[in-house]
């Protein structure tokens, strides 16, 4: 076997800065294919990895494509991507691979299978702390690893369609970090509860039932979009009508010395009843009683958040003696107590207050990081679940504060030891802002057109012959590129055990449809959906 992948496939023809084209013999790559059904390395495939000698060094790069030579029936024209290099040893094998490269083949250069040996030392985890995910393709035992502090300090993103194994992944991904740092702090955004029972007693998880949002950690903005339902012609003039009222209403919490100091913005509690009266002595101060119907409108509005049951995991009186320090703490989980993850089950918010709720969260984040002492501060990672939705590419004629917030975090985040994990099944209706600040991407099968076009648009250049093969991989499997890996690489992921799995696997109609259900579905279900738990 050492023979064959040290056999010549061809020669270089043609060459510039960024890929070779090259002339392999038909010979060749039919002992490829037999090859390629015991799955070894050697095989050459669209995405697999060859090698140049050139001056005592090996150049490697992937096969972007495979046509057939128009001059000559026995040959076959590939485009190899340029990839790295590192010198060759005495076996013919790569000695310490590294990035890009320092000096470039010629026409009549040899080239050749990267070997068994090639691929273990191109992938060998570095004197980094890494995790390993899965098996590099296409071999069976090369460990893909990727690098601990570069995925988290640059954010990453995951991508792939429906179906393809995206939270399985993500769950099996943040399992191996908590391992490595059992002292995490990993907060989730989950849209659809998938992922209460993935990580078992190392997380803490948060819902509509025992979620203690208070009111008050909400900003001005927040507040305006929560409270102010009125149109572009009269939000201003109610917006200022709230700032000024709930200044007024937290200026009266003397609780944290200097209300001098205090904003419309500061985390300060307040009484819902102070920010009612402060509505009421304003509109007492209007000389037209007929101008007051926009306070009483705001008035009325406040109370109905505050009477409606469904909100009452935010919108609850009894928040008003909530501590800021508790909040933070049971969302950042600091102290640990052995649950690094945070899960934050949003399939109970109601539909009119999700991106309020999403807003005031990740906000708090940030902020914590800003003012946290730096010698003290604690990284954060954040994994936005279905990020398309809150980072939209195309934006609404008044931009959500849910947008502004993530955004902020995607540009300013890592300053401030705050990651933000992108998972999307819609990358080409994610914000491009966002996308563009995610220094590691892990692409599972993506099946739309527009899609993969942006992929190609943001993966390094030594990544994009990979884009080709986006569409035909297998459920498991993605392609990683950035500054998370040693190179770009396509992965086999590891499995995650069933009772670990979340909770997204599509409904298998076969076997639900094969016996009928009973009236006891139907009380239940109804039982559920009057107490909304």
């Amino acid at each position: 076997m050492a023979g064959i992948e040290q056999a010549v496939l061809g020669s270089v023809l043609d060459t510039n800065g960024e890929r070779a084209i090259c002339r392999f013999g038909r010979e060749v790559l039919q002992t490829s294919r037999k090859l390629a059904e015991g799955d070894h390395p050697a095989a050459v495939s669209v995405g697999g990895l060859v090698k140049i000698a050139v001056s005592g060094r090996l150049l490697f790069g992937t096969l972007s494509d495979l046509t057939a030579d128009r001059d000559d029936a026995n040959s076959v024209v590939a485009t190899v991507e340029y990839m790295g290099e590192g010198p060759c040893g005495p076996d013919g094998n790569v000695l310490q691979f590294r990035r890009g490269l320092s000096l470039y083949p010629q026409p009549g250069d040899p080239v050749q299978f990267a070997s068994t040996e090639d691929l273990r030392r191109i992938y060998a985890p570095p004197e980094l702390p890494h995790i390993q995910i899965g098996t590099v393709y296409p071999t069976q035992d090369v460990r893909a690893p990727v690098l601990f502090d570069m995925l988290m300090g640059r954010h990453f993103a995951v991508l792939g369609s429906s179906g393809t194994g995206k939270s399985t992944t993500v769950t099996m991904m943040l399992d191996r970090i908590i391992q490595k740092a059992a002292h995490g702090h990993v907060v989730i955004l989950d849209p659809h509860g998938e992922y209460a029972k993935a990580f078992g007693s190392a997380a803490q998880v948060w819902d509509v039932g025992n979620l203690q949002l208070p009111y008050w950690a909400m900003n001005l903005e927040e507040h305006c979009e929560a409270f102010i339902t009125s149109g572009d012609e009269h939000r201003t003039v109610d917006a200022n009508i709230l700032a000024k009222c709930l200044l007024k209403a937290r200026t009266r919490n003397i609780q944290f010395g200097d209300t001098t100091k205090f904003t419309p913005d500061s985390p300060i509690s307040y009484q819902l009843s102070n920010l009612i009266d402060a509505l009421e002595e304003e509109a007492g101060k209007l000389e037209r009683l007929a101008d007051s119907h926009r306070y009483t409108q705001l008035r009325l509005t406040i109370e109905q958040f505050f009477h409606d049951r469904r909100y009452r995991f935010i919108f609850n009186p009894e928040f008003a003696s909530h501590s800021l320090e508790k909040l933070l703490g049971d969302l950042l989980r600091i102290p640990v107590a052995d649950k690094p993850i945070s899960i934050i089950d949003l399939a109970g918010v109601p539909t009119e207050i999700i991106n309020v709720v999403v807003s005031t969260l990740t906000r708090m984040i940030l902020d914590y990081a800003i003012w946290a002492p730096r010698e003290q501060r604690k990284p954060v990672l954040l994994v936005c679940e279905e990020a398309h939705r809150y980072l939209p590419r195309v934006r609404s004629t008044v931009t959500r504060s849910v947008e502004r917030q993530l955004e902020r975090i995607a540009r300013e985040g890592r300053k401030y030891g705050v990651c933000l994990g992108l998972v999307t099944q819609r990358p080409s209706e994610l914000s491009e802002t966002a996308l563009s600040q995610c220094g590691t991407i892990l692409s599972m099968r993506l099946n739309n057109l527009n899609d993969q076009a942006q992929l190609r648009a943001c993966m390094s250049e030594g990544a994009r012959a990979m884009v080709d093969v986006i569409a035909t991989l297998k459920n498991r499997e993605c392609v990683i590129s950035g500054d998370g890996v040693p190179v770009p690489m396509r992965v086999l992921i590891d499995t995650v055990a069933e009772d670990r799995k979340p909770a997204s696997d599509d409904p298998v109609f076969s076997t639900s449809w094969s016996q009928d259900a009973g009236a006891e579905l139907l009380n239940e279900t109804v039982n559920r959906w009057r107490k909304e738990r």
